[in-house]
């Protein structure tokens, strides 16, 4: 009986352990979830901010009136 008590605690021990390491891996899990949205949020600005850059120069090149005219025409 004592081994089967042994193994049983030992077994407890282990579940604990794991219930301590769900735990964490949830922790983390919601922690990368808001670093990822934060990133995305900081690349579609760059992505704004390149497309805006560009429009610029392209009616810098061609000239203002020119370049909007295309945006509206197509």
């Amino acid at each position: 009986m004592s081994d089967l008590e042994n193994r049983v605690v030992k077994l407890e021990v282990i579940t604990d352990n794991h219930d301590v390491d769900i735990k964490e891996l949830r922790e983390t899990s919601i922690d990368m979830k808001t670093t990822l949205h934060s990133i995305e949020k900081n690349l579609n600005q760059i992505k704004y901010l390149v497309m805006g850059g560009a429009l610029v120069i392209v009616a810098q090149t061609i000239g203002l009136d020119h370049a909007i005219s295309l945006l509206f025409k197509g």
